[in-house]
């Protein structure tokens, strides 16, 4: 039979761009084909396929080489022609039929064990038209299509982005990746990112208090609030003290923890890992929801989403989500206010090419400095020594950006993603002292004062391609970020007040003395490459990168100005076999960087911080159900961190290091059908394994050895849902010395809900706990105690049509 009207399950060879080439041409090996008998068997068994929504042909090369099948067939025959993918364990005949569902095509076995397509008959006659038994289709079948970025009906995502920058299934990720569905974020009622993260392995959230000005998290024991928050794959960077990005986490479709290093793909990042917050995407399916909520603490909030096809053949969709929240809390004077506006439209004139629009606006106001008084003996009062009419932190973002993809043919495929966002903050808050007469408190107010511009792109070639029985998944980019930043930091004088009698509302004028005026500017460019093979059972990743970093501070009080350039290659590699289609062990090596501004006594920039972590691990996805089990275990190294030089107290050394050991499980089901199950475990020993500050040998301040979580949401029948939460945070150090603790402690989560379809169809009412038994909890840092929030209860009635 003539090769030009046949086509293997391995894509024709065809000339590739250098860089491919010399990425992959030590992988390159002449495939041989299995032998008939082989083929024969290899179809009758079963095999997990994992083939994403796209073109038919690329599909049907990608389940011959999964399930070692020889399938030939006319190009013709599938030109133009899309599936909607296939997940999940089928024999390979199954599968190839359900990958050419609706396309006309139907598998032909051939007496040797391989297979190629035919048409079916133009006929209505349906004695004559081959039909397939009847599936019943369940809420837990694996074939339901799922994107990396769409909607995940319940709490477990079989997809994800971060670890890859491709749509690659958490499964077959050799490294340790936990995902929190937009239904996870409703059900809790999460009010910010650190509530909807709350229950996930190796993540501690809220270690100092109840301060809504940013998130507080940290993961494997390092901190990733300011180096490791991303949002649709670009960073969100910050030049300042304050003048962080803020997340409604109404406007997400889901948050992707990936844990550890991953410099690779995203440049500076934090050791812990990072956390991608994924936007609310325009869909073809209307949508429309909107939903009050009214709790305690004199809390309002209004929140509408709305979304579909703007054309009848939809070309053109669009979503469009808004929040409206006046809230105080348990603390007098810190409040929870915001305005939150995200319009998105997608236009795809074709199946090739697919452009997003993404954007928002949000206004947010809380306590410029929401900590308690503390006493001169350490205790935290019950008193809020700020002004209501002075305090506050008002903070107002613009982002607006895009996603751009174009499919060129059945390997390559073009995207970039491009972002520009404007941050504005003023801070403004008291700092007093005790008088001598124990009641008067004296105080001097300070306001930081902030802008930044942030733009940020990212360019990468996606190619599919087979060198012999190799399947690559080759990703090649280059990605950009330009920021820059304006701070002043002033003071000024403040009336007292009284300790026993607070007055919270005096006339107090905005500083005016200038003690800090700096301009802060810094770019980096960074080229990578991953790519992602699958031979039979196996699946390997590996990646490199190289970045530039610079930073430019001036001081436009002083009229100085300093600078600096680093450099940082970075790398990871992944192993990950299928033991059985639902069983799959995994090693991975990754790294990380991270500029420090500055220089030693000699005037030498301070390198790079660097982070190397080691991880294996084991994952349990069982076909046909909902579920997914993950235990990991890890060894994380946080080099270059500055220390004291023992030889010149004025001067700063490079030698201090950190490391962070441990274990971790996490369980993600549904039992029963009607019971949803998110349980977590985490045993880490964080140690400063080297430093001249004292402090050697000892654990880091606030990090815990031990945390465990579980979140579980029964439906009944008849509408009603209940669902019930703990997490428990061991104890922790107060103080590096480690001759101080925090006391470990409970918290209690809780919601009742409960579908209003007899009284009206798409409406629900729920209520919803935090801290259900008003555990009162501190956690002190080196001198300075910090209060957690104490029991927040909230009512909301949603309704949908």
């Amino acid at each position: 039979m003539s090769t030009s009207r046949r086509r293997l399950c391995r894509p024709a060879r065809r000339p590739l761009p250098l860089a491919l080439a010399l990425f992959v041409g030590s992988l390159h090996v002449a495939g041989g084909l299995l032998p008939s008998a082989a083929m024969a068997q290899a179809s009758a068994a079963t095999f997990r396929f994992d083939i994403p929504a796209g073109p038919l042909a690329a599909a049907l090369n990608q389940a011959g080489a999964t399930a070692g099948v020889l399938l030939s067939f006319d190009p013709a025959l599938v030109a133009d022609l899309r599936t909607a993918g296939l997940q999940g364990s089928h024999g390979f005949e199954d599968a190839l039929r359900r990958l050419l569902q609706g396309t006309g095509l139907a598998p032909a076995a051939r007496g040797d064990g391989s297979y190629t397509l035919r048409k079916l008959p133009a006929t209505t006659n349906a004695a004559e038209v081959p039909t397939l038994p009847m599936v019943k289709v369940t809420a837990d079948l694996d074939d339901r299509a799922e994107s990396a970025t769409g909607r995940v009906e319940g709490y477990l995502a079989r997809r994800a982005v971060s670890a890859t920058k491709t749509d690659t299934s958490l499964l077959e990720t050799p490294r340790s990746v936990t995902v929190v569905t937009a239904d996870q974020i409703a059900d809790r009622g999460a009010l910010n990112v650190e509530q909807a993260v709350a229950y996930t392995a190796g993540v501690q959230v809220a270690a100092w208090g109840n301060d809504p000005r940013f998130d507080q998290i940290t993961v494997r024991g390092f901190d990733v609030t300011t180096t490791a928050d991303y949002r649709d794959g670009l960073r969100q960077a910050n030049t300042g003290w304050l003048s962080y990005f803020r997340t409604e986490p109404y406007g997400l479709e889901r948050l992707e923890l990936l844990k550890g290093p991953n410099s690779v793909l995203f440049g500076q990042i934090s050791p812990g890992g990072l956390i991608n917050r994924v936007s609310k995407r325009p869909t073809r399916e209307t949508l429309r929801e909107v939903e009050v909520r009214y709790g305690s603490d004199d809390h309002y909030q209004a929140q509408g989403d709305f979304g579909g096809a703007l054309t009848d053949n939809g070309e053109w969709t669009y979503r469009l989500t808004a929040l409206a929240r006046d809230s105080e809390s348990d603390t007098v004077g810190v409040n929870d206010d915001s305005l939150y506006f995200a319009p998105a439209l997608t236009w795809q004139p074709s199946d090739r090419t697919r452009i997003t629009l993404l954007g928002h606006a949000q206004h947010f106001e809380t306590a410029g400095s929401p900590r308690p008084f503390q006493l001169p003996s350490g205790e935290l009062s019950k008193v809020w020594a700020g002004d209501v009419d002075f305090d506050g932190l008002k903070q107002t973002q613009y982002v607006a950006g895009y996603e751009a993809e174009h499919r060129f043919d059945d390997v390559f495929t073009l995207r970039q993603n491009l972002r520009y966002g404007h941050v504005d903050t003023d801070n403004q808050y008291t700092s007093g002292t005790l008088d001598a007469d124990g009641d008067t408190i004296q105080r001097s107010t300070f306001g930081v004062y902030e802008n930044m511009h942030n733009f940020s792109v990212d360019t990468a070639l996606q190619s599919r391609f087979s060198t012999g029985p190799l399947q690559h998944t080759l990703i090649t980019g280059v990605d950009h970020a330009d920021l820059d930043g304006d701070i002043r930091y002033l003071s000024g004088a403040a009336p007292s007040i009284s300790l026993s009698n607070p007055d919270h509302h005096q006339t107090i004028a905005r500083p005016t003395t200038l003690l800090v005026h700096q301009d802060v500017s810094g770019t980096q460019t960074g080229v990578y490459a991953m790519d992602q093979v699958r031979w039979g059972d196996w699946r390997l990743s590996a990646g490199l990168r190289r970045d530039r970093a610079e930073q430019t501070q001036k001081d436009l009080i002083a009229g100085t100005s300093s600078g600096q350039t680093d450099k940082a290659t970075t790398g990871s590699i992944g192993l990950l076999y299928m033991l059985t289609p639902d069983l799959a062990p995994y090693v991975s090596y990754a790294t990380s960087f991270s500029p420090q501004f500055g220089t030693n006594i000699l005037g030498d920039a301070f390198r790079p911080t660097e982070g190397k972590q080691v991880e294996g691990g084991i994952k349990y996805q069982p076909a046909g159900r909902s579920m997914l089990l993950t235990a990991s275990v890890f060894h994380l190294v946080q080099q270059n961190a500055l220390t004291r030089d023992p030889d010149n107290i004025n001067n700063q050394i490079q030698t201090g290091e950190t490391r962070s050991r441990g274990i971790e499980l996490e369980a993600n089901a549904r039992l029963f059908k009607r019971l949803e199950l998110i349980g977590a475990y985490t045993l880490q020993d964080v140690e400063v394994t080297r430093s001249n500050d004292g402090n050697q040998g000892k654990r880091p301040v606030g990090i815990p050895r031990q945390m465990a979580s579980l979140w579980g949401k029964y439906s009944f029948i008849g509408g009603l849902d209940v669902g019930v939460g703990a997490r428990w945070i061991g104890e922790t150090y107060s103080d590096g010395q480690n001759t101080g603790t925090n006391s470990g402690y409970t918290l209690i989560d809780a919601r009742v809900g409960y579908d209003l379809g007899s009284l009206l169809r798409g409406a629900t009412v729920a209520v919803r706990a935090n801290n259900l038994t008003d555990k009162e909890y501190l956690m002190c840092h080196d001198g300075y105690c910090y209060r957690g929030r104490g029991r927040f209860v909230m009512a909301s009635l949603n309704y949908r049509w």
